[in-house]
């Protein structure tokens, strides 16, 4: 009895934890809705474009099952709560015994779309559609035998007023009728040529038929004749259906949420404003209510509760097939899809604002890097970004026009595209260039890649192909076990990914794509997405509906229910208790299941010398397990509980880290930085400056070592900054020899003083006052000032007047005058602190004051001087003149001599007037001469 109730309790929590999960419908589908048909009063089908929907609440709610095929299902007819019919496209047949468990599919060996289906009896049934071709069954469905009617138009609806006599309207404007339960049909004419789409008869003779351009037809001989009914609009009438108990109350529906209704039998229609302007497909009374529900595009359900005078909106989506979804929070995403869909939701898919782009292809990927900015890229090589969540749209320019299906970004700038044909581009501008790049060779359609990092990734393909680059650039083949495609692919952690594709292929690597493993799962469906939250937990979306989830890397999978059988074709998980999934005819499904809470903070010591320690968190989910981790230490007891015991190994800096696991999935994880030291070691060198300026700030530094706290001593200074750190910053307050010293300690004791002798020296005082001629000419001078120890002396003369020919930095410099005038020397002493008053000197220039002042030269002659233009200049005795040169007061050469061999005298002729400097340039010395010319 134990064993046994054990068992069952093993059975219950597994089944508890796969099922208390669940993917839920955002909402409505946006499959078009083609015809209703109730069973009973409280239990109704719909059939449509890929979907077969069912009700047991009176159309309160609405849920799926699964078709047999994805053809269209124009027409649908139930007998009683358990058989059923369904006909649509391609001349196929669906058949229920169930209540729509299991639909078993027919074909009746045509590929004419059929769209109507009726019931007579248990057995009999009918079925029409294009082409005049009419079917019928004398087995409940089972198997159909064609008839002729004479007509090969559509046959658009079927109605019986009773078991003998049915009617059928047509494309052409007419009615086939019978009156010998389809044994034989007879052509009626109406009088009109527009093609009907519907006929309803509340009694044997009265009967309502409606078509295009608002065409409204009563009969009240059976069929025999046909009056035109006034509409008041032009629009096309498409369904119609009459109260039950109230034969006289009826509604018409039809294009752009046209709706009339009559209360008198048909005698006058009034328009009925609703609020979903759909086109309806199908209308039908419940059996014995004024409850009325109508069926059309973009997945419309509307109902009313009082013969049709007011309406309500049961459901409505958009019949767009989504290909892709980004959601950035958990209620922040992006999705598109195809026609050029773009939608933004930012509460979780409540609401979708349609940010569509003006294009006939789909949008097959999008890659968002922050909250606004973005790229989505799709068919025809059209690919976008946005700054602005889809407000304002760049176009790019791929170099390709074939169909983009995978896009990587990194960054707002850097990123990759794949598609068709083996392409693959890469942009490091924001996708305003790209460079087109060659993948192994291969011309097989790509369909998505990732990367670990900036330069190691992975692409997939079609017939199994995946290759990998190490630097971002050079791509090779990397052989796996499967030819199917492959479809999607999602990193677990910084070596493993896993890959999923067609026929249930799923594919692991944990040495970054270089070998693969194929793991085993029981779906032979083609799988079309894959999300990791970590490293352990992850979902696989694919065809029919199908989602599976793994707690364990990937290496098993457990399916999940959706309720669904619509294809996914995307996945995307905002945060980690909150995904979404989007599929065809709009389908919107989130994820919703409360991970353990991040911890906010681990207690324990986190700078502490080698030891055992204890490490806890608050636990706030009874039902979470906490799984630590610890870095640099040894996990003695608790692990699975919200406290541990750790013992530490390693010193250094090393970690504690911790998260919550429950039924959901994994928390986010916390984590503590402990600082594990031992015995302190000494210190042997401060790096900073030795000298330094009095008043000055100073930066100094020793090795850092995690967990060590370091006793800074001074004397003659204040530290501002830093005590307790390996780094300080010292403010210097006196003068002379002073004294830095520094002691670490750590959770395991004391180290010695280590000092450093710091010189601390105030900027310079002003010098002595300059030396040197204050009344010169344009001569040469030298000036000085009383020299001083470790200072550099830095002169200035005013007006660009004369150039320093030496001393620069000293206390003595020799200078040229240049120019007349009142001019300043001046000179500033300067150290590594800084500088000291500036002293001046006033000196006046006057070219008078240099004539006849020069020191005379007995080996060098300029003659006759003054002058009146001709000027001979000696040089007898001189070595090696190698030019003469004469320029004016400014500077500027006015010419110049290079005297022959043995020439000892050289003459200038026709000079201007003016003062001019003749310089003489021997091998040892320069002379220099000065002219004046009248």
């Amino acid at each position: 009895m134990t064993n046994r109730f054990i068992t069952l309790l093993i059975f219950i929590l597994i089944h508890s934890f796969c099922y208390s999960q669940t993917w839920k419908r955002v909402g409505s589908r946006g499959n078009q809705l083609t015809g209703i048909s109730w069973a009973t009063e409280e239990t109704g089908y719909v059939s449509g474009n890929q979907v077969i929907l069912k009700t047991i609440d009176g159309g309160l709610s609405w849920t799926e099952q699964e078709p047999p095929s994805k053809n269209k299902m124009w027409g649908v007819d139930f007998f009683n709560e358990t058989l059923g019919l369904m006909v649509g496209e391609l001349g196929e047949i669906f058949r229920t015994t169930d209540g729509g468990a299991n639909w078993q599919l027919i074909n009746v060996g045509t590929d004419k779309t059929l769209r109507s289906v009726k019931f007579l009896t248990q057995t009999r049934a009918y079925a029409v559609g294009d082409g005049g071709e009419v079917y019928r069954s004398t087995n409940g469905g089972q198997s159909w035998a064609k008839q002729s009617v004479g007509t090969t138009v559509d046959l658009n609806r079927l109605f019986f007023a009773n078991q003998d006599t049915g009617y059928v309207a047509t494309a052409d404007g007419k009615i086939v009728r019978t009156f010998n339960s389809g044994n034989n049909w007879s052509i009626q004419n109406t009088g009109q040529s527009a093609a009907l789409n519907d006929i309803y008869f509340t009694s044997p003779k009265i009967g309502y038929t409606v078509g295009q351009a608002g065409t409204i037809l009563k009969t009240i001989d059976a069929g025999s004749t046909w009056n035109l009914v006034t509409s008041g609009t032009e629009r096309n009438l498409t369904a119609l259906s009459f109260n039950k108990a109230n034969p006289n109350i009826g509604v018409i529906l039809g294009e752009n949420g046209t709706v009339l209704r009559t209360a008198n039998g048909g005698t006058t229609f009034d328009g009925i404003n609703i609020a979903n302007i759909q086109t309806y497909y199908g209308v039908s009374f419940r059996k014995s209510s004024n409850i009325v529900y109508a069926v059309g595009n973009n997945g419309a359900i509307i109902s009313s509760t009082n013969s049709g005078s007011s309406w309500a909106t049961r459901q409505s989506g958009l019949d767009v097939d989504y290909k892709a979804t980004q959601f950035r929070t958990a209620t922040l995403g992006y999705i598109v899809g195809e026609k050029g869909l773009f939608l933004v939701t930012t509460n979780g898919g409540a609401t979708l604002t349609n940010r569509s782009r003006p294009v006939s292809g789909a949008f097959h990927d999008i890659a968002f890097t922050t909250n606004p900015f973005g790229y989505i890229a799709g068919d025809n090589g059209v690919a976008l970004r946005t700054a602005n969540s889809g407000a304002n749209w760049t176009s790019l320019n791929l170099p390709m026009e074939n169909t983009i299906y995978g896009l990587h970004f990194f960054n707002n700038t850097s990123g990759y595209a794949v598609g068709d044909d083996g392409f693959m581009a890469r942009t490091i501008d924001s996708g305003v260039t790209w460079e087109k790049m060659t993948v192994a060779g291969t011309t097989e359609k790509l369909r998505d890649l990732t990367f670990f990092d900036m330069l190691t990734g992975l692409v997939i393909g079609q017939n199994g192909f995946l290759a990998r680059t190490e630097d971002g650039l050079q791509w090779q083949k990397v052989n796996v076990p499967t030819t199917e495609d492959l479809i999607d692919l999602d990193i677990l952690d910084q070596n493993s990914v896993v890959v999923v594709g067609n026929n249930g292929t799923v594919l692991k690597t944990s040495n970054r794509g270089i070998s693969w493993t194929k793991v085993n799962v029981s779906e032979a469906k083609n799988l079309t997405a894959v999300d990791f939250l970590d490293e352990s937990v992850g979902f696989i979306a694919g065809e029919k509906g199908l989602m599976m989830w793994t707690r364990d890397g990937g290496l098993t999978w457990t399916n999940m229910p959706t309720g669904t059988f619509q294809d996914f074709s995307g996945i995307s998980f905002g945060d980690l208790s909150s995904g979404f999934a989007v599929g065809e005819n709009g389908t919107l499904f989130n994820y919703s299941c409360q991970v353990p809470e991040t911890p906010t903070v681990i207690f324990g010591e986190g700078n502490i010398c080698i030891s055992q320690q204890v490490y806890q968190v608050q636990n706030t989910d009874v039902d979470a397990v906490f799984e630590w981790r610890v870095d640099g230490g040894t996990i003695l007891e608790g692990q699975g509980t919200s406290r541990i015991v750790v013992r530490w190994d390693t010193p250094g800096r090393n970690a504690v880290l911790v998260r919550g696991k429950n039924n959901c999935g994994n928390g986010g994880t916390k984590g503590l930085e402990v600082l594990v030291s031992t015995t302190p070691k000494n210190i042997t060198e401060i790096q900073g400056e030795g000298v330094v300026c009095l008043e000055g700030s100073v930066d100094y530094e020793v090795n850092d070592v995690p967990g060590t706290v370091f006793i800074w001593e001074l004397t003659g200074g204040t530290i501002t900054q830093g005590q307790g750190t390996a780094k300080i910053t010292v403010q210097w307050t006196e003068a002379g020899q002073k004294e830095l010293r520094i002691k670490p300690t750590n959770p395991c004791g004391e180290g010695t003083f280590f000092s450093k002798p710091i010189q601390v020296i105030s900027p310079p005082s002003q010098t002595s006052e300059i030396q040197g001629p204050d009344r010169v000419g344009l001569t040469e001078e030298t000036y000085e000032v009383t020299n001083m120890p470790d200072i550099n002396f830095q002169w200035q003369i005013s007006g660009n007047a004369a150039k320093i020919l030496s001393g620069q930095g000293t206390n003595k410099i020799t200078v040229f005058w240049e120019k007349q005038g009142d001019f300043t020397v001046s000179v500033t002493a300067m150290n590594s602190c800084n500088s000291g008053p500036v002293t001046s000197l006033e000196v006046n220039v006057n070219f008078i004051t240099s004539i006849g002042s020069e020191p005379s030269n007995t080996r060098t002659k300029v003659y006759p001087n003054p002058s009146q233009g001709d000027v001979w200049v000696s040089f007898e005795g001189i070595n090696g003149v190698s030019r003469i040169q004469i320029a004016d007061v400014m500077g500027k050469e006015v010419e110049e001599i290079k005297p022959e061999m043995g020439l000892e005298t050289v003459v200038f002729r026709a000079l201007p007037k003016g003062l001019y400097i003749i310089t003489i340039r021997g091998r040892e010395k320069e002379f220099k001469h000065k002219v004046l010319v009248r």
